[in-house]
């Protein structure tokens, strides 16, 4: 899994709230945003991680709880006791902007056009309702083992547009990867994890409230929400991977701008997972004249980026050309309740940005055995036909309705319990827990188990809310004389061995000073007793926030005056 959220109430920081912070909380953060993204960890950089940044790993830890407080950091317990830390999801945007030079920008707008690699199929958010619509027709029942037939499996293989070489390079993981093509299992566990479907009494079948819900959103919510689900289920969670997905998302310029992929230690992932999107319709893949990977989307990427925003650049829902043989041109700003209705009582001919959809008697037999009444089926043809409605396909739709009589228990004979009106109140009350008393409201349940071995997962842990502690502690503090750590002060060599060597066991830093100039240091060693010398790192500017640092050793000699340097928040 990329990113999880489990708290309630997601903390809404924006690069104001960063900007208040301290440049030693920035830097804390900026580390550990580099180096984790979003993944949990339990424990923090080593010393010589955190000297290259200038600090102390008393400083570190003292900034980290401080950035705990604030909850730029949340934390949760695991069975026995071990605690994980984890940058939430919804910051991430936000520091994607703020640590996009320290971590390195790989997403670049080009001023030219690419070339076309690979097109973007038609939307996934359309696919998946012809594939519950299928589901709704022909039902899906499981064999003795749980797993679908294998007729209907390449049944599912051909009605879609989606292909196996969309996705062969992601490495996704599943059971019975030998009987499930990928394209297949992608689609079957979307819907599992999107609660539109579930594994119940020997069958897949569909979750009605839920459906019902879901036929609510926009194309554009939906597509947030399926690309939450792509990116947690699907997603390489190398945190290199998900610093790359965030700023192409946060740094594109919108949809239909190319943008070159630069700088990338991951090339071969990150153009696996470019042939994914494109595979479920985000975007199309290219590369400019000198061969550079290239993308660029086909929906608002800032849509997907916030679960509680709406999405940006929606056109009004728009109809269909009714034709007077009975074909149906369906251009991309039909609505999702237009493509609802035509699933129901049309067959989809092809799907492209012009999708056909064709009327036949069959098809609206079906409809009406389902419960959608002919005058329903006119009212709706009346309402999106752009055009009008031919007159012979009137009288076609009024003289198939009167065969409905007959029609009913024949067709009624091969129906699946899956149609939206078989779910029960508690389809209902399950939908209500695990969705509509979500922060977000989101469909997608990163727990929900799918037929894809999802990584490990944070969802279900119990967040961490013991107190944290304001005040820094160091052991034996109170045994050493206030002066080591108060006042610039000339010691004998002996005691100056001691407070460096005090430095080196509190992991804090060392200040000295000679000729009106002041030096601070990360002490690593003291060699030696009465000729000994301190080796560390050594900031190379007269400010102690700097990050630039140098390798040195001192005798004491070198210096005249010199204190401990804590955290300002040692318990004193």
């Amino acid at each position: 899994m990329a990113s999880y959220e489990p708290v309630n109430e997601p903390m809404v920081m924006d690069m104001d709230s960063w900007s208040k912070l301290t440049l030693v909380e920035q830097k804390v953060l900026g580390a550990i945003f580099h180096k984790h993204a979003a993944q949990p960890f339990s424990s923090l950089l080593q010393r010589e991680q955190w000297a290259v940044e200038g600090l102390s790993v008393a400083e570190a830890q003292s900034t980290f709880a401080n950035l705990r407080q604030q909850r730029w950091i949340e934390s949760v317990h695991k069975s026995w006791g071990e605690r994980l830390f984890y940058i939430p999801a919804s910051l991430m945007e936000t520091l994607t902007i703020a640590y996009v030079q320290r971590v390195g920008l790989t997403v670049e707008q080009m001023t030219i056009h690419a070339h076309v690699l690979q097109e973007g199929k038609p939307d996934i958010a359309a696919e998946l309702l012809h594939l519950i619509a299928w589901i709704g027709r022909e039902g899906l029942p499981l064999t003795g083992k749980g797993t679908i037939h294998k007729k209907t499996i390449q049944k599912l293989s051909a009605i879609t547009v989606l292909s196996s070489t969309d996705f062969n390079g992601l490495g996704i993981r599943y059971e019975h990867s030998d009987l499930y093509p990928i394209h297949v299992a992608i689609l079957l566990d979307l819907l599992l994890s999107l609660n539109l479907v579930q594994k119940a009494e020997g069958r897949i079948r569909i979750v009605d409230h839920p459906l019902q819900q879901w036929l609510k959103l926009s194309w554009g919510q939906m597509h947030r929400e399926i690309y939450q689900a792509c990116v947690d289920r699907y997603g390489n969670t190398e945190p290199a991977l998900q610093h790359f997905r965030h700023q192409l998302a946060v740094l594109s310029p919108g949809k239909n701008v190319w943008c070159r992929i630069v700088n990338s230690t991951c090339e071969p992932q990150i153009r696996r997972w470019l042939y994914a999107l494109a595979g479920w319709g985000y975007g199309d893949v290219g590369e400019d004249q000198s061969g550079a990977l290239a993308f660029r989307w086909l929906i608002e990427p800032q849509s997907l980026l916030n679960l509680r925003q709406e999405a940006v650049g929606e056109a009004e829902p728009c109809g269909f050309y009714m034709q007077p043989d009975f074909d149906m041109l369906v251009p991309p700003g039909a609505g999702p309740d237009v493509i609802w209705m035509l699933e129901q009582c049309a067959e989809r001919v092809t799907r492209d940005r012009m999708s056909i959809y064709r009327m036949t008697r069959e098809q609206i037999i079906s409809a009406i055995a389902k419960g959608h009444a002919l005058h329903e089926v006119m009212e709706f043809l009346d309402q999106y036909a752009l055009t009008g409605v031919p007159e012979n396909v009137r009288i076609a739709l009024a003289d198939w309705g009167k065969e409905t009589d007959v029609a009913t228990v024949t067709v009624d004979q091969y129906m699946e319990p899956t149609k939206a009106s078989t779910s029960s109140a508690e389809d209902q009350k399950l939908f209500e827990k695990d969705v509509l008393s979500s922060e977000h409201s989101s469909f997608y349940t990163p727990g929900n188990q799918g037929l894809v071995d999802v990584p490990a997962s944070l969802h279900g842990l119990e967040h961490d809310h013991s107190v944290i502690e304001k005040k820094f502690s160091l052991l034996g503090f109170e045994e050493i004389p206030e002066t080591w750590y108060k006042e610039w002060r000339r010691y004998h060599s002996s005691t100056a061995r001691q407070i460096a060597s005090k430095a080196i066991e509190w992991q804090t830093k060392l200040g000295i000073q000679q000729d009106h100039g002041t030096q601070y240091l990360i002490p690593h060693q003291v060699e030696g007793h009465e000729e000994w010398t301190l080796s560390g790192w050594c900031m190379l500017d007269s400010s102690e926030h700097t990050s630039e640092t140098e390798w040195r050793t001192f005798s004491p000699s070198q210096w005249d005056t010199m204190r401990l340097i804590l955290p300002d928040d040692v318990i004193t």
